[in-house]
């Protein structure tokens, strides 16, 4: 049966698909950007431990997200493909969650290993589902882009809600990082049945036929992205832009408090870049359908080299010039993702046109792939780094301010030559407004 897709959401229909991508940032801002302090200062871990951690669980992800997206196509029941898993992982979510997010001082290393496997296998199940939901329900190009801006819309928005009670909480006396990190698991425990009850509410699933699932599939679902020049392109672009964005997230709280001596400062300014990444987006919105996704992505890219080097220069504790920053940084937050995706729906249209078959879930997850190997190796290897070099979060001030320029360096290198790079591969990349028919590009 031919997918009942739809030219245009109505606004009840895509506030729906996005609200679970509101979740999908608390499980990602305070497992990027707070674990590593919450695990060091907290429960007592080494940073070198702490990468491991990281390493390994994304190092899992890498062999489940395919599995996960190829199992999600080849799944029929009478409430659709995406349903059941979406269904099936949250209640896991909010059980990992309690164990992680609440973890004790002296919780051993085996203990929080094993649940961030179960956490973010949990969380694969319903975001390879929910994204290939979210990939194949349009058939129209511009529609595409509307989805995944309203997708960055939600995280754009989920990041105040998520990071200013630790924004509060940072200025609160004996307040501490393990308190951030229990307002953030409340949040997601209590919002979790409620968004996944909404998007199984409102939001069609549009039919299709299920995909074959055996060995010869299994292979495939790891090697599809490479198969077409142009699928290979966007996925080492994904690469690059999860690298620099992985080592910038998991080093972000050590460098405002010990590389910019701004302590108590961290929090209230994710926010900040939240809301003007929020006002951004339906800006790089516009641009996308007066030009094409292509050159918009060009655009965002061109603005983080020029922003990438600015941490070498800011003074140390100027809280209006950092502010200045952030802000800069936020008017360019998140448009590289919605872009990104938006040009993976395009390219799930180029595959099934070639093939007959829709496969939203494989590809999905076989970007996503890429992106978790740039994460495991960005914010494993930056917390590496910095441990083998001597840096220890629980010194005193004094000697964590002496890592102060091996903190910038690490924020401005990665993303300035993780941009360039990327923009180099998107120049052999041709992003067209023809039908699906006329995009099928030569087989590498």
């Amino acid at each position: 049966m031919e997918p009942q897709r739809l030219a245009r959401l109505s606004l009840a229909q895509i506030l729906a698909l996005s609200a679970p991508a509101m979740l999908v940032a608390g499980f990602q801002i305070p497992m990027t950007v707070f674990a590593p302090a919450f695990l060091t200062q907290h429960v007592g871990l080494s940073l070198v431990a702490v990468g491991h951690i990281m390493l390994l669980a994304r190092l899992w992800d890498m062999v489940n997200d395919p599995i996960m997206g190829l199992l999600t196509d080849a799944t029929q029941t009478p409430i659709g493909r995406r349903r059941p898993w979406v269904l099936a992982g949250a209640p896991v979510i909010a059980l990992a969650t309690w164990q992680l997010y609440f973890a004790a001082p002296g919780t051993g290393f085996g203990v929080i290993l094993g649940w961030s496997i179960v956490l973010n296998t949990a969380w694969t199940m319903v975001i390879v589902a929910h994204g290939a939901w979210g990939v194949e329900i349009s058939s129209d190009y511009d529609e595409r882009s509307r989805i995944f801006g309203f997708k960055m819309l939600a995280v754009a928005g989920a990041l105040p809600i998520f990071a200013i009670g630790p924004a509060v909480l940072e200025r609160r006396s004996g307040a501490d990082i393990a308190d951030q990190m229990q307002f953030m698991g409340w949040l997601v425990i209590i919002a979790l049945p409620l968004v996944i009850g909404w998007l199984m509410a409102v939001v069609p699933e549009p039919q299709a036929r299920r995909s074959r699932f055996d060995i010869a599939s299994i292979v495939d679902s790891y090697l599809v992205v490479f198969r077409r020049r142009d699928f290979a392109i966007i996925s080492g672009a994904y690469f690059l832009v999860g690298l620099g964005d992985a080592i910038g997230s998991s080093i972000y709280l050590f460098l405002v408090r010990d590389g910019l001596a701004l302590p108590d400062w961290a929090a209230t300014f994710l926010v900040v870049q939240a809301l003007f990444g929020f006002i951004s987006i339906p800006l790089w919105l516009t641009v996308s359908r007066r030009t094409d996704k292509r050159r918009a992505l060009i655009g965002v890219l061109a603005a983080q080299m020029v922003l990438a080097p600015v941490p070498l220069l800011l003074p140390a504790g100027a809280l209006g010039v950092f502010a200045g920053f952030i802000v800069a940084k936020g008017l360019i937050w998140g448009a590289e993702y919605m872009l990104l995706r938006a040009i993976v729906s395009d390219l799930v249209d180029v595959d099934a046109e070639a093939t007959g078959e829709r496969r939203a879930g494989v590809f999905y997850a076989s970007f996503n792939l890429t992106l978790g190997l740039a994460g495991a190796l960005g914010g494993a290897g930056a917390l590496w780094i910095l441990g083998h070099l001597g840096f220890d979060p629980q010194a005193d001030a004094a000697a964590r301010a002496a890592f102060s320029q091996t903190l910038r360096w690490m924020a401005a290198a990665p993303p300035l030559i993780c941009a360039g790079l990327c923009l180099l591969l998107l120049h052999r990349f041709a992003a067209r407004r023809a039908p699906v028919a006329a995009q099928i590009a030569p087989s590498l």
